[in-house]
């Protein structure tokens, strides 16, 4: 398995009509997602403490989490 579209055969790749890519999250957005998490882990967060998990993850939320953890 792969996500890397250069690594699946050509006759593969030609089975599927469309072929989609998605944007990496903004820090905004991942600091939203953060401060979200934390909510619903009963974790105290400050906005610096948020911001700085968004920064480091990768433009990643599994990441962001997995680092608010």
């Amino acid at each position: 398995a792969t996500t890397r579209a250069g690594l699946v055969s050509a006759p593969l790749r030609a089975r599927f009509g469309i072929v989609h890519r998605l944007e990496f999250y903004r820090p905004e957005e991942l600091t939203l997602i953060v401060q979200r998490s934390a909510r619903l882990l009963n974790v105290s967060i400050d906005q610096a403490g948020a911001e700085e998990i968004a920064r480091r993850s990768r433009g990643t939320p599994r990441v962001a989490n997995r680092l608010l953890r």
